[in-house]
């Protein structure tokens, strides 16, 4: 599971709405400020930030931890936190991290046509929680300015937007159908959470073929098993 926070750019601008900032304006251009990250099933998690390793070792750190994932599930992340961290990690002269599998919970919640979908909101309408209120930019200004507890803060809120997702990811397991197998062999076990109880739920039929219904008993996910063509 990862999760980041970025900071804001900083540009010289002539007006505050509808402004295109062009390249000479930028003084600053942002960026990844922490990120936090934990794998799945395990109590530890980790923050690594720009105030607690520097930029360079914040990066190294959550490259190290990618490095060693299966996948890497994120919210929204296949369109924000993943790229700007390869772009980080580029600007810095790193290698890609190995190769690992993405597993965007946003994109199974959305399917679910919930209304709105943002992590703040889905969290406790499942019952599962809440982000860490704050104070708004106010907390950002305090990070970028050096202050100690509002560090301290960000770094908690970070880390509780990773526990809210792995919980919103293991309630709507049954609902990512696209789930990669990661653990054991495809045939046997469930692709969602890798158990072997699997139980055999009939047939769905196409013009063509019969192909055998799978429900785990530990997650509820479905998935297909054997096929057979119709003769």
């Amino acid at each position: 599971m990862l999760d980041i926070e970025t900071k804001p750019a900083t540009a010289y601008v002539w007006g505050f709405w509808d402004q295109r900032v062009g390249a000479e304006q930028v003084i600053a251009p942002g960026g990844t400020i922490c990120v936090g990250a934990k794998f799945v099933g395990d109590k530890q998690s980790f923050l690594f930030s720009e105030w607690e390793h520097g930029h360079q070792g914040m990066l190294e750190g959550i490259h190290a931890l990618m490095d060693q994932a299966d996948a890497l599930i994120t919210y929204n992340g296949d369109k924000f936190d993943l790229p700007i961290l390869n772009g980080e990690f580029a600007l810095a002269g790193m290698t890609p991290p190995a190769p690992a599998t993405s597993i965007d919970v946003f994109k199974s919640v959305r399917r679910l046509k919930l209304g709105i979908h943002k992590l703040g909101y889905v969290g406790p309408r499942f019952g599962l929680g809440n982000k860490l209120t704050h104070e708004g930019f106010g907390l950002w200004k305090g990070v970028m300015n050096g202050d100690p507890k509002s560090q301290k803060k960000m770094a908690r809120y970070c880390v509780q937007d990773v526990k809210l997702l792995e919980k919103l990811y293991l309630r709507v397991l049954p609902y990512i159908t696209n789930h990669p197998h990661l653990v054991g062999q495809p045939a046997h076990t469930c692709p969602a959470c890798s158990s072997t109880k699997l139980h055999s739920r009939g047939w769905r039929r196409t013009r063509t073929m019969q192909v055998q219904r799978l429900q785990c008993q530990d997650c509820g996910s479905w998935h297909y098993g054997s096929r057979k063509k119709v003769t």
